[in-house]
């Protein structure tokens, strides 16, 4: 194998255009949105030329030999799966125009906005939590979640157990709420989901009784605007 010296192994993230160059793609994807690239693995995103010269990935992968900077090429994986997935059809257009328009006219929410969803993709160790965090944010671009209540779920998602999604639909089946009234008809528990869904932060233990289960405001937004759409993948 060709030596590489360090100059050559990672070359610097431009972070003065990389905000634009992902906001570009959100409204015109240069890419095959047919491909589900969740699917795809890293040793085909490095062999692909095609996709390593899409503007962001450039951007992202840089100079890049075989075996350097996995990282990076992890990142880009999500970064495409984010971006198709924002691009599947189900935002309203006049609020996508509406969002658009906002994007374009004001250079500081577009770095920010960008910021925040280049830092939580980032730090997401499996793909489905990428997924979320999309649907999550096309019900932002949809006005159904303000921005602050975008950004809280998101942090609070970070540390959340992706076993936990199951647990998610699981609780579905009794309104994700058992309480004093309700716990005899529901039938067998699984209090390891639940446990891993209030550690998480998105589901509290009501004061009413001692084994009680509610889903906080937070969860049930998390569930409805992010979970509940891949319900099928799951």
């Amino acid at each position: 194998m060709e030596e590489i010296t360090p100059k050559e192994k990672i070359k610097p993230i431009d972070q003065k255009g990389i905000s634009n160059e992902l906001v570009s793609e959100l409204f015109n994807p240069t890419f095959d949105l047919s491909i589900d690239y969740s699917e795809i693995y890293i040793d085909d995103l490095i062999e692909n030329e095609t996709l390593k010269e899409i503007p962001i990935i450039k951007s992202i992968v840089g100079i890049v030999r075989t075996g350097i900077a996995i990282n990076q090429f992890w990142f880009a994986k999500k970064l495409l799966t984010f971006i198709s997935s924002f691009n599947d059809g189900s935002i309203n257009q006049k609020k996508l125009e509406r969002f658009r328009t906002k994007v374009q006219s004001d250079e500081k929410f577009t770095k920010r906005i960008a910021e925040k969803l280049m830092i939580y993709i980032d730090r997401n160790v499996e793909i489905g939590k990428t997924i979320i965090i999309s649907n999550l944010f096309k019900a932002y671009v949809n006005e159904k979640l303000t921005y602050s209540q975008f950004i809280q779920i998101l942090t609070t998602l970070d540390g959340l157990n992706p076993k936990a999604y199951e647990g998610f639909l699981d609780l579905e089946r009794f309104g994700h709420e058992i309480t004093s009234n309700n716990h005899t008809s529901c039938g067998p528990r699984n209090f390891e989901y639940e446990t891993l869904i209030i550690s998480g932060g998105f589901a509290t233990e009501p004061g009413d009784w001692f084994s009680g289960f509610k889903l906080t405001d937070d969860g049930e937004k998390l569930y409805k605007y992010g979970i509940k759409p891949i319900k099928k993948d799951i």
